[in-house]
């Protein structure tokens, strides 16, 4: 059991608020209407919060509230079997392309106590490749080469149309996110050791969460995940209780 946090902003829209304050249903109309001028609803949910701060056309209304909810479940206590300790429940952060409050909010993720492990879906776009990037090119003294710095730079610039003073912040909020390798793994469709998204999550929750042995163990089973078992779990070193698989 985890929460699987997708980084796609929805925002204030006059649409719902009608909605929510009158009860009655009115015209939707999607991002590819001319007619929309806000954020689409993901389709591929059933269910959505809507947070509504005030503000009309401004993303990041919901951070907040996002936040205190996940740490809320996360201290939640689970239990998977009787005889074992109650645990918390593991949260792993996935970002999807994203803009300037995702890249913030990756930040507070791996800063915070504990931290939140981070998969950055590379080649999505925006927030997603930014992190990526800087996350690839970054040495061991967390500096980059000068000609890379600026290529970053100016990619920040174009993407988000910001002035050099601003884009300057944005690489120094992208370079703290990408020093916490350890807590960062990106995935990039078909390449690297991770070709599957789910995988790419698993690992990046074995990594960021320090869970006994039996814990991970039973929760790659969970995921009908043997491989990622056999070499994530199973590893040179690791003392196993006979008792232990006596409750798989």
């Amino acid at each position: 059991m985890f929460l699987f946090q997708n980084l796609i902003s929805y925002h204030h829209s006059p649409v719902v608020k009608a909605k929510i304050k009158s009860q009655v249903t009115v015209p939707y109309h999607s991002i590819s209407s001319p007619k929309s001028r806000f954020a689409v609803l993901n389709n591929h949910h059933s269910y959505f919060i809507l947070v509504d701060n005030g503000t009309v056309g401004k993303y990041g209304a919901e951070i907040a509230l996002r936040k205190r909810l996940e740490k809320y479940i996360s201290q939640q206590k689970i239990y998977t079997r009787a005889e074992m300790e109650a645990c918390g429940v593991p949260v792993v952060c996935v970002v999807v392309e994203g803009g300037l409050n995702t890249i913030r909010t990756v930040l507070e993720y791996v800063t915070d106590t504990p931290p939140v492990p981070v998969v950055i879906c590379d080649g999505s776009g925006r927030a997603a490749d930014l992190i990526a990037f800087a996350h690839r090119y970054m040495h061991d003294d967390d500096s980059l080469l000068e000609d890379v710095k600026e290529q970053l730079l100016m990619t920040i610039e174009r993407t988000f149309h910001l002035t050099r003073d601003h884009a300057e912040k944005l690489h120094c909020e992208l370079m703290q996110c990408v020093r916490r390798k350890d807590l960062i793994t990106v995935f990039r469709m078909g390449e690297g050791p991770c070709q599957e998204l789910d995988q790419a999550v698993l690992i990046a929750l074995l990594k960021g969460h320090h869970m006994p042995a039996p814990d991970q163990l039973r929760l790659a089973l969970t995921w009908n995940r043997v491989d990622i078992a056999r070499s994530e779990i199973f590893v040179y070193g690791q003392e196993w209780p006979v008792s232990t698989f006596t409750t798989f």
